[in-house]
């Protein structure tokens, strides 16, 4: 039930809405301690508050108690958390999709194992996959012990070549925040391969150019990154012009972080709508 949490967990139910992507509360200053994960690992899981209307403050719990876990760098967090992204996938949760690799990347090398079992299966959800992508990277930044390990095995899992072209984008992706120049071959062969989407981060060129291995780019950027991803991905001929919006990427930061989460929920989407009629088919062929 909502209304039997103890010490200064409880105090989260009565927080109440949380502004959309907005900056967290310091749930520290609130006193809560190590001393209260038990309780707060218990919220996070607790089907009753999840069910609950957002209208009410008690609804809003699990939220601030995932961010919580992570302020407090909680290593008992690690494995439920990671459990949690699924909530990206089953309830298309955008305060997951968010938040959560935010947590487990402030818990940072507990998270790591869980996070990588994530990764490396190829039955997980994409937007799930790339959720726990975005925590490695986020977890192993200040980590110089395990940067070697993880540059490693996310130059592997790309090395694969899978056609989840936004898994191996934000792959990718990681790879350039870690400043992984020693990957650089496993990110080549991607891009030549065809298999990463380009509305992330951009091209070859783009990615040798962020690492410094290209002091500017060779051939002329396109107008659009979510053109040229339509292109590449089969999904817009290049010669049709009116099917596909011809937005420009050079936006504010801010306008790009709003872009991405906009992308990432599309993708969301149009996988579960994939596998939708994958089932139905499937349905229809045993009858």
């Amino acid at each position: 039930m909502s209304n039997d949490y103890t010490g200064n967990a409880a105090k989260l139910l009565s927080l109440g809405e949380i502004a959309a992507f907005g900056e967290w509360r310091n749930y520290l200053r609130m006193g809560l301690t190590a001393d209260d994960v038990p309780e707060l690992l218990r919220m996070i899981d607790d089907a009753s508050l999840y069910d609950l209307d957002l209208f009410r403050a008690e609804g809003w719990a699990p939220i601030h108690a995932w961010r919580a876990l992570g302020q407090l760098r909680a290593a008992e967090a690690a494995e439920p958390l990671t459990k949690l992204l699924n909530r990206i996938e089953t309830d298309d949760d955008d305060y997951a999709i968010e938040d959560i690799p935010t947590a487990l990347a402030m818990i940072g090398t507990p998270a790591l194992a869980p996070l990588m079992t994530v990764v490396g299966d190829r039955d997980a959800p994409e937007s799930v996959r790339s959720a726990a992508i975005r925590a490695i990277a986020g977890a192993v930044q200040t980590d110089d012990e395990h940067r070697a390990e993880i540059v490693h095995f996310l130059a592997e899992v790309l090395d694969r070549h899978e056609p989840e072209r936004a898994v191996n984008a934000y792959l990718v992706s990681a790879l350039v925040d870690l400043r992984a120049v020693e990957a650089a071959s496993s990110m080549e062969a991607a891009f030549d391969t065809n298999v990463v989407a380009l509305d992330l981060l951009g091209d070859w060129e783009t990615v040798q150019v962020a690492l410094g291995l290209l002091d500017k780019r060779i051939t002329p950027k396109p107008s659009s990154w979510l053109r040229a991803e339509a292109v590449a991905s089969g999904r817009l001929d290049s010669d049709d012009e009116l099917a596909w919006p011809d937005v420009a990427d050079d936006q504010g930061d801010a306008a790009k972080e709003a872009a991405d989460k906009e992308r990432r929920r599309k993708a969301r989407k149009a996988e579960k709508s994939a596998r939708k009629q994958q089932r139905a088919k499937k349905k229809k062929k045993r009858k």
